[in-house]
């Protein structure tokens, strides 16, 4: 063969392999960024699962209920927490509660909040939230009645428990305690529960029943009756009145709470703007017209008032800029 023969042969061979250099090239080039690629795509995945991992470690913390508390009855429309575990190879870059109530298109308050969590997991970082409703559904009821049927037969004593063994005096409230037979009525424009006494008249030279104010009313947010009968002669405006004997009511217009207990025995009638709680089932006279603006007032006494009761959940991407 000719040197000019040889000459094609060479050029062609550096062709040749030049080609199968850039071939290889491109091929481990693909290779590496669908590598990579697969790559980011699992950890951005592990990254939306270490946020709803985050999630789920905080609604299980033993004070998230009254955490969650604290904050619906703050000012505050956000608030940042804390998270007492994390996943694994998991940086928490946000976690907050954020209030998202609203109006509805019938004009009905809808109580809401957002529980949101950031996290990244090794190089990627994305999100997930939780929106649920925050008010009890047990306090829901559009009758304006909680009674046995609509409570859960494995939560109907639990529930009854939460009642029996409230702190009714919690936050500012104040309570007071009826044991004994008492009246509840007004003198000179003002309300006051009365006690039945004996007092020797002159004129008449004998004993006599008269009324003695024992308690003026102004302030009292709860009324306790632990035992005796106590006989209402007048309305009751905004009040909690915890039933555990007899009550003698008199037609009354009542706006409040009344909770019937175990014992209670209710005579006559009357008719509560606001919420019966009646998980004994007991036959009353009482009218109700619901009224949720009371839990404005008494929600934060009221047993299990705030729940975290969750609607749904979903994730999102977030790009790092770090």
């Amino acid at each position: 063969m000719n040197r000019k023969g040889k000459g094609y042969i060479y050029i062609f061979t550096i062709i040749l392999i030049s080609l199968l250099a850039l071939f290889f090239y491109f091929i481990y080039s693909y290779i590496s960024n669908a590598s990579y690629i697969n790559l980011n795509r699992v950890e951005k995945i592990q990254s939306k699962y270490a946020a709803e991992s985050l999630l789920n470690i905080k609604i299980s913390e033993n004070d998230f209920n009254e955490e969650l508390g604290n904050f619906i009855f703050s000012n505050e429309e956000y608030r940042n927490l804390n998270c007492e575990f994390k996943p694994k190879d998991t940086e928490v870059k946000k976690l907050e509660l954020r209030k998202r109530n609203y109006v509805n298109k019938d004009g009905i308050d809808v109580d809401l909040v957002e529980l949101k969590a950031d996290a990244k997991y090794k190089n990627s970082i994305a999100g997930a939230k939780i929106m649920a409703n925050y008010v009890n559904k047990i306090y829901k009821e559009e009758d304006g009645v909680l009674n046995s049927g609509k409570v859960n037969k494995d939560d109907l004593e639990k529930i009854r428990n939460f009642f029996n063994e409230n702190n009714w005096s919690k936050g500012d409230n104040r309570v007071l305690n009826l044991d004994g037979d008492f009246f509840y009525g007004i003198e000179k424009g003002k309300k006051f529960i009365f006690e039945e006494v004996e007092v020797y008249d002159e004129n008449l030279r004998e004993n006599v029943k008269k009324r003695k104010p024992l308690y003026l009313l102004d302030n009292v947010d709860v009324i306790i009756q632990k035992s005796g009968t106590l006989n209402i002669e007048t309305g009751i405006n905004n009040q909690i009145l915890l039933i555990n004997n007899k009550v003698l009511f008199n037609d009354n217009a009542i706006s409040g709470i009344i909770i019937l207990n175990d014992n209670a025995e209710i005579f006559n009638n009357c008719k509560l703007e606001g919420y019966l709680i009646n998980l004994y089932d007991k036959n009353s006279g009482i009218s109700v017209k619901y009224k949720p603006q009371v839990f404005e007032k008494f929600g934060s006494v009221l047993p299990e008032y705030i729940k975290f009761q969750p609607i749904s959940l979903n994730y999102y991407d977030i790009e790092d800029n770090t």
